[in-house]
């Protein structure tokens, strides 16, 4: 049986090695965490890849993933609607999805402590030094672990993340604890508010007990120097490279973001950062790499490429890699391993290379040149803009649950997976 190792047991690693159990391989997952992952209280796009094998191969409902949107709107200086359009896209929490899919997997080859701390290529196998003093061999080694990865570290030691010159404060809020004025603005919705050089973002999330969080991100320039690096050090003193999580943000950082959200936000935006609890920050960054493939190894998801958020597909891209690797090495035996893998290469790095392209120059419309107009559409998609929508009924009904069901047309994933192997 082939042997596959795959460092990173996130949504991306973990897709992948369900991908590949199902064509017959024999898969351990290495986990570096001590503890089962958690999303820190972040929203995710339910883009058709992401979810796929809930919906494949788990029997999930696409309605029964995450909760529905089906109003895109532009919130104006008076906190009124200025724009409306419909549109149809799902979001999940990071757990929910997360969950899925470990559950689906299984815990027994799910190790967690377990941390990549060498990689060797030998021709006929792939030799994986852990922490721990282990080393274990395989046909294929595929490094999931994302935008601190240490695989491409040990393959290309000088692709690191580069600073785009802003960053994003987050949070989440029960809807329920909103005014009624502030849920009723913000319900069933994608919700934009386009600032002078700079955006704020919401949308609903799943939260706990069949509740829905208002998810939302403000993105604010920040010039490279000592503001930022205050902006970075935790409560603690340490400096945070690319998230200061939720209860590590300083007081001081918290209490002026109120401050600017009551001087530069409509009413019910300002009351949505204000009511957040532990509002964190995230680092925006852009990471490629010139290759994926090295011999028996290969790089997917944000390993490789990091996308910023403005085209919402960092997992549907690292879900789609996984995909894509399990049809490339369909019938391989372990000597067809470094050439199938180049193939899988050759079709992947132009769709990352892409998608990473169209988040630039959304970044850069939205928080540099101040180019991007109250109804423009949403740019959400991997491989087109508009690749994320999820067809569902007409039930949009913004009840307090919040969770929709979607009246699923017959064949459509059938359709959604002969698009994307085009």
């Amino acid at each position: 049986m082939n042997r596959a190792v795959v460092v990173g047991g996130s949504l991306g690693g973990l897709t992948a090695a369900l991908v590949l159990r199902d064509r017959g391989w024999d898969v351990d997952v290495l986990e570096r965490s001590a503890v089962p992952l958690e999303g820190r209280g972040a929203g995710i796009v339910a883009h058709p890849s992401t979810i796929r094998y809930l919906v494949e191969r788990a029997g999930r409902a696409i309605g029964d993933i995450g909760v529905s949107a089906s109003r895109l709107r532009y919130i104006g200086d008076d906190g009124a609607i200025a724009d409306e359009r419909p549109c149809a896209y799902r979001f999940a929490s990071y757990f929910e999805l997360y969950r899925g899919l470990l559950d689906a997997y299984g815990p027994e080859h799910y190790h967690l402590s377990t941390e990549l701390v060498h990689l060797e290529n030998r021709g006929d196998e792939v030799a994986v030094s852990l922490t721990d003093g282990r080393t274990l061999t395989a046909d294929l080694v595929v490094c999931a672990d994302g935008i601190r990865s240490t695989g491409r570290r040990i393959l290309l030691p000088h692709n690191e993340p580069r600073y785009a010159g802003y960053l994003a404060w987050r949070g989440t809020i029960d809807r329920d604890q909103l005014s009624a004025r502030t849920a009723d603005v913000l319900r069933d919705a994608v919700t934009y508010r386009i600032l002078p050089r700079g955006h704020l973002l919401t949308y609903p999330i799943p939260g706990p007990d069949g509740s829905v969080l208002c998810n939302w991100l403000w993105y604010r320039n920040v010039a490279e120097g000592e503001h930022l690096a205050n902006l970075l050090t935790d409560r603690h003193g340490s400096r945070a490279q690319l998230t200061v999580p939720p209860g590590a943000v300083q007081t001081q950082h918290v209490e002026q973001l109120h401050s600017a959200a009551d001087t530069e936000l409509p009413a019910p935006l300002a009351e949505v950062v204000r009511q957040s609890a532990d509002p964190f920050i995230q680092v925006i960054v852009d990471l490629g790499v010139p290759q994926l493939a090295f011999g028996r190894t290969c790089l997917i998801g944000d390993a490789a490429f990091a996308l910023r958020p403005h085209i919402a597909a960092g997992t549907a891209k690292a879900a789609d890699d996984a995909w894509q690797l399990g049809e490339a090495l369909l019938g391989a035996t372990p000597r067809h391993v470094p050439l199938r893998l180049k193939g899988w290469e050759a079709r992947q790095l132009p769709v990352a290379r892409r998608a990473m392209q169209r988040a630039r120059v959304a970044g850069r419309s939205l928080q540099i040149d101040g180019t991007w107009r109250v109804g423009d559409p949403a740019p959400f998609g991997l491989r087109v803009a508009g690749d994320s929508t999820l067809p569902a009924g007409d039930d949009h009904n913004g009840d307090t649950d919040g969770h929709v069901r979607a009246e699923v047309p017959a064949g459509w994933l059938t359709r959604f997976r002969k698009r994307n192997s085009r």
